[in-house]
């Protein structure tokens, strides 16, 4: 008998080991991860740091979660690990608390240095460039014009350059449309009556404007934002209670804005606004392909706008759709199919077809022992597009060799060739070749067969059927029965349809036992022509047209059940009435 192997804990805590025993069901159980941080942070940052670096490779996107990491170095006076998360996070991570930790670590621990003001001037400005548009930003603001206001200027040029530098900021400032802007406002009009009063109407009149526009556009962003939680790590579909509330409210914002609500002229404006709510809603929604899918296209399109009137701008913007979607793969779409595949289809409508073999190669890399075979019916298609049927057919030849791909490689393969080339003979050698794999795969067999009746070839769809009933055990085989009876109703005579019908019945004895008229009922039918009415079909027990009914027309199995017994009785009428 083996002995267990034991797991090595970090937490030396009872309950905290009971929390990872949970992470070892699901990684994502963000209670565990609270009674763990707990407990790391309440020790010596060494030990701290392994559990920091598991919670941050789960959770890359949390700002609450970087935030409560570099706290803690900050308390221990680990400055240099600090600066390192700080240039690990900031950029990728566009969480208005994680930058306000940033500005007060520099305010706090740089004083002492010669050029402090400039450091702090810079900090601010880079704050204000990545989160000063978050509706929530206010503070950052105030922060940085009491910064200015404090600073010592000697000299009258000093003066100047200082009474500049603050209007700038409180120019820009009073045009941004964020929370309770009216006593900026204010404070700007009491700043340049101090300054000038000749000039201060003059300027305050020119700026109103912008500020009333800012105004009115915060109340409604006020209005839409509330009820979103911002500060919840991303988790997989499916995980949160209240995931679906919260991501109509995301996306009802988003769509808020492309509506350009700022009223602004400059793409560039519209542009940064739109993709700055998706950096948001990715930190709470980064396993949303959706939400990667609908930023990089709304990207793409507002590049390629300008890209059609000339404006070197689009070229650059372009390039960014292609980071944007490596970002995606970088974190949690390393192994997601439709976002390689949009990638990569927007790298082929740049004409950067080696990027797109690229990108299907590292696709198929990602998904490690998981079937590959879609990955490989896309990166085909689009070897066939870019390149021909010669590159497809290299394609094709890796597919086979990769024991992680199945049938749908042979199946496209096949499809390919003979609507592509023309030629059934190669599709059929394709279908034979994948058959010596695949014979206990009934989709196979059906593909293969659904693909040979429409030839004319009788024969040898009679002769292919006998082989793939034969590989195939009968509790698989009754849907290819049911594909052949169609068939020989179609291009056989009415003896070989009862010949079919018979061995059908030795098949499947219990299919046919009392249930002779249901059975035959299919040998009558059309599309959707039936030689019954509904409620006769319901009443004989009809399964597959009670199945289709039911998928067509909703009705409840209690319902359907009400209609047959009502037919039975002899009341068609009302069968018909309880289905209604």
């Amino acid at each position: 008998m083996s002995t267990p192997v034991k797991v090595k804990r970090w937490s030396k805590a009872e309950r905290g080991m009971k929390a990872e025993e949970r992470l070892d069901e699901n990684v994502y159980d963000l209670e565990a991860w609270n009674v763990l941080l707990r407990e790391a942070q309440s020790g010596m940052i060494e030990r701290g740091r392994e559990l920091y670096e598991r919670l941050l490779k789960v959770f890359p996107l949390s700002g609450r979660f970087w935030r409560t990491y570099v706290e803690h170095e900050m308390r221990c006076h680990q400055f240099e690990q600090v600066e390192k998360i700080f240039q690990r996070s900031l950029v990728k991570v566009l969480h208005l608390d994680l930058w306000k930790c940033y500005l007060m670590y520099v305010r706090e621990t740089k004083t002492s240095l010669p050029g402090f003001r400039e450091k702090m001037t810079q900090a601010y400005e880079f704050a204000l460039t990545k989160v000063g548009q978050d509706i929530a930003s206010t503070q950052i603001w105030v922060d940085y014009i009491a910064f200015l206001r404090a600073g010592e200027a000697s000299g009258s040029f000093a003066e100047n350059q200082k009474i500049a530098a603050i209007r700038r900021v409180y120019q820009r400032v009073c045009s941004s449309p964020i929370l309770n802007i009216e006593p900026l406002w204010k404070e700007y009009n009491v700043f340049e009556q101090s300054v000038n009063k000749v000039l201060a109407k003059k300027l305050c009149e020119e700026r109103s404007r912008d500020f009333k526009n800012a105004l009115r556009v915060a109340k409604e962003a006020d209005g839409l934002f509330r009820g979103v939680e911002k500060g919840t790590p991303s988790v997989p579909p499916g995980t949160l209670g209240d995931e679906q509330q919260q991501l109509r409210l995301w996306k009802k914002i988003i769509a808020w804005e492309k509506t350009n609500p700022c009223r602004s002229d400059n793409t560039s404006v519209v542009k940064k606004r739109v993709i700055f709510t998706y950096e948001q809603c990715l930190l709470v929604f980064g396993h949303h392909p959706d939400i990667w899918y609908e930023a990089a296209h709304f990207l793409a399109d507002t590049a390629r706008s300008l890209t059609d009137k000339s404006d070197a701008m689009g070229k650059e913007w372009l390039d960014e759709v292609s980071m944007f979607y490596e970002r995606a793969i970088s974190l949690f779409m390393s192994a997601n199919h439709f976002i390689y595949f949009a990638y990569a289809d927007f790298e082929q409508s740049r004409m950067r077809h080696e990027k797109c073999h690229e990108i299907y190669t590292r696709l198929v890399k990602a998904l490690d022992e998981s079937d590959r075979s879609l990955a490989y019916v896309q990166y085909m298609r689009f070897a066939r597009q870019a390149e021909g049927m010669k590159a497809a057919r290299l394609v094709f030849k890796k597919a086979r060799e990769d024991p992680h791909c199945g049938y749908p490689a042979f199946v496209a393969a096949a499809l390919m060739e003979y609507t592509c080339s023309k030629d059934k003979n190669i599709a059929i050698k394709i279908f034979e070749l994948g058959l010596k794999k695949f014979s206990a795969e009934l989709e196979y067999a059906k593909a293969y067969l659904q693909f040979l009746i429409p030839l004319n070839e009788d024969n040898n769809t009679r002769v292919l059927f006998e082989r793939l009933v034969g590989g195939l055990p009968e509790d698989k085989s009754r849907c290819l029965w049911d594909v052949f009876r169609r068939f020989e109703s179609s291009v056989g005579d009415l003896a070989s349809l009862l010949k079919v019908e018979k061995r059908m019945a030795s098949v499947f004895p219990k299919d046919v036992e009392n249930r002779e008229a249901p059975l035959i009922v299919d040998r009558y039918r059309f599309l959707d022509l039936w030689p019954c009415s509904t409620s006769e079909l319901l009443a004989m027990n009809h399964k597959p047209f009670a199945r289709q009914y039911s998928l067509a027309s909703g009705p409840s199995a209690q319902v359907l059940a009400r209609a047959a017994a009502a037919a039975t009785r002899g009341d068609a009428t009302h069968a018909k009435s309880v289905i209604a």
